[in-house]
């Protein structure tokens, strides 16, 4: 097992042998044969152990045991004790999950200070198939059906290329020791029902199961990182970025092969689930139609399906002073400048209002608009709803949202980034202009 164990770290690349590493050691047998193997492959290596204080005395006998270990391997050790359930109760989550969340956001802390490149743990064969089985109860994608991969950012599982019989007899026969959690036996986890329940009936059918399931977890991995490729190809041509703004080309959308699911690739990130992705994809010609995940709303727009981030922050109050020359507000800068009318040229620009200074009463303000609001449009006499301005802009649903106005004694003098108030506007009696520019941020 030892020339394996070298050969999937080089063959996977999952370190450099000169790169320390952090090894998660619960005092298990898994983990407590990667110590071995580590040891006598002489990596360099630190070991951390978890105390949740789940199992009374049971716990702490783990810890001393795991101490001991490192104590004989001569590598530092460090050891930490977790208040799991009452860390589960206050933040309403299972202790599993709980044991999870403490435990990772500890060894990132270890990373930095013990300067170790990565994270490794005891995953073997049998847990990558006990995880694709479990995501595949829930409902999953391929990266689900693929189980557990060797290499993730910062963590590795260098016993991946082994199920959990040949790391047992090895340890028999290398006379590895390592103490058992009797909480494994228990099915009343969904792992371990899956693990004693599930798994072995489906041996019944195929004794050969885990390696099996080895080979087509890299069939799928293959196919994954296919998907992944085409993905970005098919992202270059149907997504274009505005700001934080993603808009997304029906027409190119509308002519590829397998549409709802490559819409879906690209939606994820965004937060949007699969089935989501279908209903968007069926509502292509439904103009105006919104759908929102936790974090980003879509809008089905004429040519494009718009998908802008969610903020729960309201959009403060600004104030402008007479003299001021710029304004920094959550979705924009503006720049401010007064300059002489005399030879002025008037910008072709939306992104630029140029208004009679002599009209305007400072402080001037920028807020969001709200329902009831109206002003003059640039070229017209009569005062228009703000509303009904934004219809026949055709401004979708969800940019509607972050348009702001800038007001000066109560009227709106411009619709930031779309129409001037015709009775701001300069003339042949203007001596001063007020030029104001929106900028967006990076």
């Amino acid at each position: 097992m030892f020339e394996e164990f070298k050969n999937f770290i080089d063959r996977r690349q999952l370190f450099h042998p000169d790169d320390k590493i952090l090894l998660a050691v619960s005092g298990g047998l898994d983990s407590m044969v990667m110590a071995y193997l580590f040891h006598h492959c002489k990596y360099r290596f630190a070991i951390a152990h978890c105390n949740f204080q789940l199992r009374g005395e049971a716990s702490v006998l783990d810890e001393e045991f795991v101490g001991q270990v490192a104590e004989k391997y001569h590598v530092e050790f460090v050891s930490r004790r977790f208040e799991t359930e009452k860390y589960a109760r206050e933040q309403g989550i299972s202790v599993q999950m709980a044991a999870r969340e403490l435990r990772y956001e500890w060894f990132e802390q270890l990373l930095v200070k013990l300067e170790c490149r990565y994270l490794a743990t005891a995953h073997h064969l049998n847990d990558a198939f006990e995880t694709a089985l479990f995501n595949l109860v829930k409902g999953t994608g391929l990266s689900g059906l693929r189980g557990i991969t060797a290499k993730s950012q910062y963590r590795i599982r260098p016993l991946l290329f082994s199920d959990r019989k040949r790391i047992e007899s090895f340890a028999v026969e290398q006379g590895v020791k390592w103490r058992e959690d009797q909480s494994n036996a228990s099915v009343k986890y969904h792992r371990n029902f899956i693990r004693h329940k599930v798994v072995s009936l489906l041996e019944q059918i195929n004794p050969d199961l885990i390696n099996s399931f080895s080979e087509s977890a890299r069939k799928i991995t293959a196919a994954e990182n296919i998907v992944a490729a085409k993905t970005g190809e098919f992202k270059e041509k149907l997504v274009k970025t505005d700001g934080k703004d993603f808009y997304l080309d029906k027409k190119v959308l509308a002519e590829q092969q397998e549409g709802s699911f490559m819409l879906f690739q690209v939606l994820k990130p965004f937060g949007f689930n699969f089935s989501q992705a279908c209903d968007i994809y069926d509502k292509l010609g439904h103009t105006g139609k919104r759908f929102l995940s936790k974090d980003y709303q879509l809008n089905v727009d004429r040519q494009a399906l718009i998908v802008s981030p969610v903020s729960d922050n309201p959009v403060k109050e600004i104030f402008i002073e007479a003299g001021q020359q710029t304004v920094l507000g959550q979705q924009f800068r503006l720049s401010l400048q007064q300059v002489s009318a005399e030879g002025f040229s008037i910008p072709n620009n939306k992104d630029t209002a140029a208004l009679d200074f002599e009209k305007l009463k400072f402080p001037l303000k920028v807020r969001l608009w709200k329902k009831g609001d109206w002003f003059i449009p640039l070229g017209m006499k009569h005062k228009k709803k703000l509303s009904d301005f934004m219809i026949d802009e055709k401004i979708p649903l969800n940019l509607k949202l972050r348009v702001s106005v800038l007001q000066s004694s109560g009227d709106i003098v411009w619709v930031i980034g779309y129409r001037i108030d015709d009775r701001y506007k300069i003339t042949s009696h203007s001596r001063q202009v007020f030029v104001v520019k929106k900028q967006m941020y990076d």
